[in-house]
């Protein structure tokens, strides 16, 4: 699904496909096949914009509402609140089948110094007018697509088309077992100043995550619920970021 070359990072997100799923569920007659990229879109200290390409792969126009969303971690589960230091430009636009459309991220507010400050893209479709009045039977389905969106003040050693645009060193990161709902968890803390990544993760040799697990911002926690089976850990193992070692650690006594 996604081109993994860095230069030319694109997602294509299919219909019944998304990245934080459909929030409605399918009408039979529905087509959405958009193509997004970059899909790791970011500001560097001296950035006052950046671009964010839509292209509409499917047979219809598609209308796409754009927004920024700050995002946070509190208590170890996601946070997102509106804000405007930074905003898309259009925030919202009706792309016909086969056409692209540029979408501009811009910084209205200085990210202070030696920060990474985390945003969160929702690029949600927006039914026809004609779909919206429900009376065609049916579902529509409305897709959601999320990206996440990193922006960094003075201090930061951002590198834009590098392999690793942004270093974390991962005796930074800790884990613990705990629990989430009465059911067995992780807590990862990130005591960094850049994000953590975390992929292909597994404690002690059992599969907790084949790809992406999710993401730790600096100065924060997160909690995951475990799979069945899996109540302790001696070792855990994950890809960070875009570090070719692997981070692996015990728990944090």
């Amino acid at each position: 699904m996604s081109n993994l070359h860095r230069s030319t990072r694109h997602l294509c997100i299919i219909l019944g496909s998304t990245l934080l799923g459909a929030v409605a569920t399918i009408n039979a007659n529905a087509a959405t096949n958009m193509l997004i990229w970059p899909i790791d879109p970011a500001l560097g200290a001296n950035d006052n914009a950046t671009e964010l390409w839509l292209e509409n792969k499917g047979a219809t126009a598609a209308t796409m509402q754009i927004r920024v969303l700050g995002w946070k971690q509190v208590a170890g589960e996601e946070n997102y609140r509106s804000q405007q230091d930074v905003v898309a430009s259009p925030p919202i636009v009706n792309i016909e089948a086969g056409k692209k459309q540029l979408i501009r991220l811009i910084r209205q507010s200085p990210t202070p110094a030696g920060q990474e400050q985390a945003f969160r893209i929702l690029i949600d479709e927006v039914p026809p007018a004609e779909r919206s009045t429900g009376s065609q039977a049916g579902v529509s389905l409305l897709m959601r697509y999320s990206l996440p969106l990193f922006v960094y003040g003075d201090g930061i050693n951002f590198q834009r088309n590098a392999a690793e645009p942004v270093h974390l060193n991962q005796s930074q990161l800790s884990w613990k077992m705990t629990t989430h709902n009465g059911h067995p968890a992780i807590e990862v803390t990130n005591r960094g100043t850049v994000h953590a990544r975390l992929s292909k993760v597994s404690i002690n040799g059992r599969m907790v995550a084949d790809g992406l697990l999710g993401y730790v911002l600096p100065g924060s926690y997160r909690t995951w619920p475990l799979p069945a089976g899996v109540s302790r850990g001696e070792t855990l193992k994950a890809e960070v970021n875009s570090d070719s070692k692997i981070w692996q650690s015990g728990p944090a006594q």
